[in-house]
Parts: C-alpha cells; sequence; structure tokens
C-alpha cells in the first residue's frame, strides 16, 4: 500500500478505493528480497488500478526511492539476472541479461530471525582497497562468466571480501557453508542478500546440493527450508482478470 500511494503521488493520480489479496512465496526478513518484491507490486498495482501501462524507469526510480538502493527492485521488474547504478543526474539505469536456463538457483533459509538493520550495521564504513578491488574484479567476471558461457569461472566469481566475513557470526554454520568444497553440479555459494538465507547456483544435483547446506545449520540446531527456483524471464507483469460475460 505505501508503494501503491507513493507511485501515485509521484503521478499526480488519485488511487481508487481498492481490496488487495496477497499470495507472497517470499520469507520476509530472509535475504530474498521480499521488501522489493512487495515494493515493485504495489507500483504495478498503482498504475493498473488507475488504468495506466507500466512505466518500468519510473517504476525503478521509485523503488529505488522507496528501498534506498535499485539492486533488488531491478531484478523484480525486469526478471533475468540485471544489473542498476545510478546516473549523475540521479536517474536509474538498468541492463537486463538473460538468465541460462540449465543454472537454478538453490535458496537454503535457516529458521531464525535476522532484520536486515542488524546485517546491515556489521559493515563497516570503509574497506581496504585490496578488497574493495576484488569484488569490482569478480561482479565484472560473473556477468563476464554468464554472457560468455564461462560457467567454471562462477565459483571464483562469487568470492567475497566485503560482506560475508562481517556476517558470517551473525548466523551459526554460515562459516561451514562457506567452507564447503565444489562438488557436482554446484557452480558457486554466497549469502543471499544481507541474509540468513544462502543460495547456491547448480546444473545438477540439486537434492544433494541443499542437504550438504542445510546440514550445516543443521548441526548448529537450526532447522532450515530448502527452495528449489528457476530464475524468471518475465520480471513483473499486469494480468486483468475480467468477468465473463454470460
Amino acid at each position: 500500500m505505501r508503494a501503491m500511494r507513493y507511485a501515485a503521488e509521484q503521478d499526480g493520480v488519485q488511487l481508487p478505493p481498492v481490496r488487495l489479496a496477497v499470495k507472497n512465496e517470499i520469507p520476509m526478513a530472509g535475504g530474498l528480497g521480499s521488501s522489493a518484491a512487495a515494493t515493485v507490486a504495489g507500483i504495478a498495482l498503482s498504475y493498473a488500478v488507475t488504468g495506466r501501462p507500466l512505466e518500468r524507469e519510473n517504476a525503478l526510480r521509485y523503488a529505488k526511492e522507496i528501498e534506498g538502493h535499485s539492486d533488488n527492485a531491478g531484478a523484480a521488474l525486469h526478471g533475468g539476472l540485471v544489473v542498476t547504478f545510478t546516473r549523475a543526474d540521479a536517474r536509474v539505469g538498468s541492463l537486463r541479461i538473460a538468465w541460462p536456463k540449465m543454472i537454478r538457483v538453490i535458496a537454503v533459509t535457516p529458521a531464525m530471525g535476522l532484520p536486515t538493520k542488524k546485517s546491515r550495521a556489521v559493515l563497516p564504513a570503509s574497506v581496504p582497497r585490496s578488497d574493495a578491488v576484488h569484488n569490482l574484479q569478480r561482479s565484472a567476471l560473473f556477468v563476464g562468466a554468464i554472457e560468455s558461457r564461462r560457467y567454471d569461472l562462477i565459483w571464483e566469481a562469487m568470492q567475497d571480501r566485503i560482506h560475508h566475513s562481517y556476517r558470517e557470526h551473525l548466523i551459526p554454520g554460515f562459516s561451514e557453508v562457506l567452507a564447503l568444497p565444489q562438488m557436482p553440479g554446484l557452480l558457486g555459494l554466497a549469502l543471499s542478500g544481507a541474509g540468513p538465507s544462502v543460495i547456491a547456483l547448480a546444473t545438477a544435483g540439486f537434492d544433494e546440493i541443499g542437504k550438504t547446506i542445510a546440514a550445516r545449520f543443521e548441526r548448529k540446531g537450526i532447522d532450515t527450508t530448502i527452495r528449489f527456483l528457476e530464475v524468471t524471464q518475465e520480471g513483473a507483469s499486469v494480468l486483468e482478470n475480467r468477468p465473463r460475460r454470460k
């Protein structure tokens, strides 16, 4: 509702009375982008209920203003692999790259609370130059590996120096997950967003990979939920369901 109202206010339109029924399968405070998905849904609904086509450039800008950053919102809005950036004039740009269908996502969510605010608070205000360079190189490598289908490089591309080490003490079992060796089908591992979910990219062996990751949390006495996900290629869409005329 906040996103619906915000988009309407920015566009100078009046929202009509609405009744919403929401089906949400994204866990909140899990590091899986539930907030951005809700924000994008609200903005899309704002356009839909006022009879206007969704303006994606405006939608991304509004989502950034609500969320504070555009990364998760860009993915929710466009689908696929999305790179977002802020221009000098504060406009938000994005580049969408098709995601390889053969690479699926395994999301393992430990049953523990980790508010995003708490997870962000442990990050330092500045990082060593070498660590910043390391992550910039791997961000570029990740996109290049996906584009060129060099999936053998994804493991290295997902190595991190600027948030895993600072956050691992907040999530019992996460350091053991990071220590996992490569196994058949597993392309890479990372903390999803601010956590506590872990995501693995894989092309095969999904059940075994999911159970192996979950076992590291379960050894610490923490239950988990394993989700096997495909990457949507479409992003946000609005479907109108009109009653059939008799």
